[in-house]
């Protein structure tokens, strides 16, 4: 009995022990807890706020919160901070200066004659110029009488024309670096909209033509590519074309520096070094005369050339273009060549050449050399391609033909 009273006597003893001893541990912890619940506190409500930034990791003296919070997320979304401008600039204006006077002829079939007296009268003729939509000729002088304007021509004798004092000086875009996302021009004044679709709101930004944006994103809407060129604007294909920006060397083509002409996109651009260099909007070859996608090589650079054919059984498209400038042949008569006379960038309305503006013809016609690769593609699809060289078929004989020049 008295050993029973022991053990229970031991048992009580030791169950007081525990309580009080777990009394404290608890006391204890709680303290724990709590003092480092208040460090934590103080350390989180201490803390400044970080200078607005991207910080992929918490960097622990700083709180990565509101604007870096906002960053971090433009970020997820592939907006870069801050918001990156292409690091390009407008080539030299001087290069869109064409380096000879040229004259409009209109309409019908149209004589050259031998003097000026026989062009006011009507005398000797030297040769005719059938009737067309769009001739021109280089001029040298010119002379008045009464209402009519005459001019001298380059390649001689006299006709009546007017003196063509403008063309198109807008140019593209020579670049310091290669922009890290895609980006396009505006081919038309128009509005972006603060999401895919002609039925969202207007953003209130207006662009002008040929204004040039980056473009962060991509979507489909109505049938349209939209392009994100901000947070919080959207841009229609419907009014604006997209330089797609591939460094990787195209198939076919040996070498780090080509020229890329997109078909779909109508842009054309430069690779150095596998970097862009430069990039431009252009026009190329319309319809059944589209421009023939492949993979081709500069054969013949000329200056200024003389451009003329028809395309109808009727001849009603006949052209006859003198001086045209810096051209650059690649495809039998299809050239890469700047253009005097009216015309859209961006639209395909050539008979097969590459339509550029003066100014972007003499920056692309000084870089190039003869044997330069020329990428012509259609990434959708659309533009037939030509059909394969037949095996045997001296390469000299296909791809350096004489050329019978089409604008």
């Amino acid at each position: 009995m008295n050993g029973y009273n022991r053990n229970v006597k031991n048992i009580k003893t030791k169950l007081i022990l525990f309580v009080i001893l777990y009394g404290l541990l608890f006391r204890t912890g709680q303290s724990t807890q709590a003092a480092d619940l208040a460090v934590e506190k103080s350390q989180f409500y201490d803390l400044p706020l970080c200078m607005p930034g991207y910080y992929p990791k918490d960097p622990g003296d700083c709180l990565p919160l509101g604007p870096s919070q906002t960053i971090k997320n433009l970020r997820e979304q592939g907006f870069t901070y801050p918001l990156a401008g292409l690091r390009a600039h407008k080539p030299d204006p001087a290069l869109a200066t064409i380096p000879v006077r040229v004259a409009r002829i209109t309409g019908g079939e149209t004589h050259i004659y031998a003097s000026l007296d026989d062009a006011i009268g009507g005398g000797t003729v030297l040769r005719t110029i059938p009737d067309g939509a769009s001739r021109y000729v280089a001029m040298i002088d010119q002379a008045s009488s009464g209402e009519r304007t005459f001019v001298r021509v380059q390649s001689g004798g006299w006709v009546e024309a007017t003196p063509f004092y403008s063309w198109p000086k807008w140019q593209g875009l020579e670049f310091f670096a290669t922009p890290e996302s895609d980006f396009g021009w505006t081919i038309d004044f128009t509005a972006s909209y603060t999401a895919p679709g002609f039925s969202s709101p207007g953003s209130g930004q207006n662009y002008d033509k040929y204004q040039s944006f980056p473009i962060y994103n991509v979507t489909e809407a109505e049938g349209y590519e939209w392009y994100q060129i901000s947070p919080t604007e959207w841009m229609p294909s419907l009014k604006s074309r997209r330089v797609v920006v591939d460094t990787r060397t195209p198939e076919g083509v040996v070498g780090d520096r080509w020229i890329n002409i997109d078909l779909y996109n109508q842009t054309l651009s430069v690779y150095e070094n596998n970097e862009l260099v430069f990039a431009s909007l252009v026009a190329t070859g319309s319809g059944e005369l589209y421009s023939d996608p492949g993979t081709y090589r500069i054969y013949q650079k000329l200056e200024l050339d003389q451009m003329q054919g028809s395309y109808t059984s009727d001849r009603s498209d006949f052209y006859y273009l003198e001086a045209v400038p810096w051209a650059m042949y690649y495809n039998h008569a299809q050239a890469i060549h700047g253009i005097y006379w009216p015309a859209m960038l961006g639209f395909t309305q050539s008979h097969g050449c590459v339509n550029m503006f003066p100014g972007d013809a003499n920056w692309l016609f000084q870089w190039a050399d003869v044997g330069d690769y020329v990428y012509v593609h259609d990434p959708s699809g659309q533009t037939p391609i030509p059909t394969p060289t037949p095996v045997g078929t001296p390469a000299q004989e296909l791809i350096y033909p004489t050329p019978t020049p089409v604008n």
